[in-house]
């Protein structure tokens, strides 16, 4: 049986359809000149020679952007590395043929050619881009290559404040140039242009736009750093160790806190203060007055014991009541409240390498949170040994952060990395300070509206009083639409019965039988909104308290372990309306909790 061969047009129409099945990698800076190849194809037959030369124009145009985008990748590098000699060797690459690409796009050839129809628009977009990449590579990468990383770090206890205004002034510098890439960029008329010209100036346009609140932020904390580092008078800082062992919502039992002065760079640590400095423990009032709200949730033992402070998951009001029981206890004044806990302290080991104690013990970045949170009870059996192995611990890391040992860049990426999982979080009395980090991971306060970033609040709180936290993992899925907002937290226990029957007192607490673990979680559902129902293991939950927090609704519940088991619980609120992008806020547990978020429920 014959058939028709297909004709050559459907031959090119199935080419390209198996052509376009394969996915393509686009780049951004040396590419917006391809779309415009098969025009200037054309422009050469049309025009002869002329049309040739600007062919070849285009090409080395795109041969030196080529070049130039490999030369910023070794600036990356090079200034990551510390190396500014190879920083500025690369920078004085990348100049030279954005320049050499500049020049390409010259010279009356092209000009003409930028006025022939449709194939003049897209000319005109590739010398923009040119243009662009070249005042890029001159206010942007050239001050960049100039960067210091070592400026941010610290060296025989002191970190300088007047380097930090210079890089701050670098980074004003930098800012402006991308802007002014930006301003350029928009000025390109886009309706005319070829698919991949259009594209390409579209994504260098996405590109750099996306560096807008990367280099706001840079800005910003490099503007308040030197006034944080004392460069006008003495700030001083309270560092909270919370233990994570003992589940608060904030992360854990706050029992360990280090006083800090900065006087222009210098940094000067006191003395460890712990838990047992605070004598009135289980007073018969608060310390001060409480948020009902808070109080009506957690019970008002969050101002009677200064381990329960941290179950309210609001860092300022946590501070507020911290700061009554210092000025009662203590008598001293702090600025600003930096809270850390040991799976933190693990990251900042990974950026200065494994430290020794005064007792002997070795930290490491792998070594740090079991020994911190769990064997460090069974290795030394009494408070007072165990207060003098953690003051150690704190004591020893510090001297390793301030005397130069850690990577900058390291270390930074340990605080980040800490920051977006909720363990490291200020609270500072500087407006400015507190402006930084308001909404943040870092401020310790869900954000009071769902409007920009919808919240599911899923926090516990040990109330075995015990340190067997240590032995429960979390695992939360949500979703979220107008009308909804659903949370599954499942809880499960590695507390197995032979390990339970070796368990310090310390770890086992006194309450509860060595393999039983009760839990207070509690759930915080969208601004404006209601709860719906919550269930555990499939059963209705009983419910201990519930109500209004932070403007949203919150509901408490136990959940019971007894040796080697799981629970799921499930809740659901009624949304009020529509929100933002859904994230779930969490207590940081001693090991990381799988979340998973769906844009929408089924």
């Amino acid at each position: 049986m014959s058939s028709t061969p297909p004709s050559r047009r459907e031959l090119r129409e199935q080419k390209a359809e198996h052509v376009g099945s394969k996915p393509r990698r686009r780049r951004t800076w040396p590419w917006v000149v391809g779309g415009v190849f098969l025009l200037l194809v054309v422009l050469a037959v049309a025009g002869g020679i002329i049309g040739k030369q600007v062919y070849d124009k285009a090409m080395s145009a795109r041969g030196h952007l080529e070049a130039a985008m490999t030369g910023v990748q070794q600036v990356q590098k090079s200034v990551i590395a510390g190396d500014l000699d190879a920083a500025a060797k690369s920078s004085g690459v990348v100049s030279a043929q954005t320049s050499a690409a500049v020049t390409a796009t010259k010279g009356w050839q092209w000009s003409f050619a930028e006025k022939l129809p449709v194939v003049g628009s897209n000319l005109s977009a590739v010398r923009t881009v040119a243009e662009v990449t070249d005042g890029l590579a001159k206010d942007v990468v050239r001050p960049a290559a100039s960067v210091k990383l070592s400026d941010l770090n610290i060296a025989g206890g002191r970190i300088d404040p007047a380097s930090i205004t210079a890089l701050s002034k670098t980074f004003d510098s930098v800012d402006a140039g991308i802007q002014k890439a930006i301003t350029d960029l928009r000025k390109v008329d886009k309706a005319p242009l070829v698919g991949p010209v259009a594209d390409g100036v579209t994504k260098l346009d996405t590109e750099l736009t996306k560096l807008g609140p990367t280099m706001k932020t840079a800005r910003e904390v490099l503007s308040v750093l030197p006034d944080a580092l004392g460069a006008k008078g003495p700030r001083t800082y309270l560092l909270m160790f919370q233990g994570n062992s003992e589940a608060r919502s904030l992360g854990g039992n706050a029992a360990q806190f280090l006083p800090i002065t900065v006087d222009n760079g210098t940094i000067t640590r006191g003395t460890v203060v712990s838990s047992s400095d605070f004598k009135r423990q289980g007073r018969p009032d608060p310390v001060t007055d409480l948020d009902p709200q808070a109080a009506n949730i957690f019970g008002d033992k969050i101002g009677r014991y200064t381990p329960d402070f941290t179950m309210v998951p609001n860092l300022p009001d946590a501070v507020r009541i911290l700061r009554a029981w210092w000025a009662s206890d203590i008598g001293t004044n702090f600025d600003a409240v930096l809270s850390i806990d040991p799976v933190t302290l693990s990251y900042i080991l990974e950026a200065t390498g494994p430290v020794t104690l005064a007792t002997g013990d070795q930290l490491t970045a792998q070594n740090a949170v079991p020994l911190l949170l769990n064997q460090v009870y069974v290795k030394y059996p009494t408070g007072l040994e165990q207060d003098a192995f953690f003051a150690s611990a704190a004591d020893t890391i510090f001297s390793a952060v301030t005397s130069g040992k850690a990577s900058p860049v390291k270390l930074i990426q340990a605080l980040f990395r800490a920051s977006d999982e909720g363990r490291l979080l200020y609270v500072s009395n500087d407006p400015q300070q507190t402006k930084l980090v308001d909404n943040s991971r870092m401020s310790g306060i869900m954000p009071t509206t769902d409007k920009d970033q919808s919240v599911l609040g899923v926090y516990l709180n040990d109330n075995t009083g015990s340190k067997k936290s240590y032995y429960l993992d979390m695992k939360i899925d949500a979703c979220r639409t107008d009308q909804i907002v659903k949370g599954t937290m499942t809880l499960t226990s590695s507390l197995t019965e032979d390990k339970a029957a070796s368990l310090p007192p310390y770890i086992k607490g006194p309450y509860f039988a060595a393999g039983d673990i009760s839990s207070y979680a509690v759930f915080y559902g969208p601004a404006g909104g209601s709860l719906s129902s919550i269930t555990i293991d499939g059963q209705p939950a009983h419910i201990l308290s519930q109500g209004e927090h932070l403007g949203r609704p919150a509901v408490k519940i136990e959940v019971f372990s007894h040796f080697a088991d799981a629970h799921t619980v499930k809740v659901e609120f009624k949304a009020p309306g529509p929100g933002g992008p859904l994230t779930v806020w969490t207590t940081p547990m001693s090991r990381a909790t799988p979340t998973t978020v769906e844009p929408t429920c089924k």
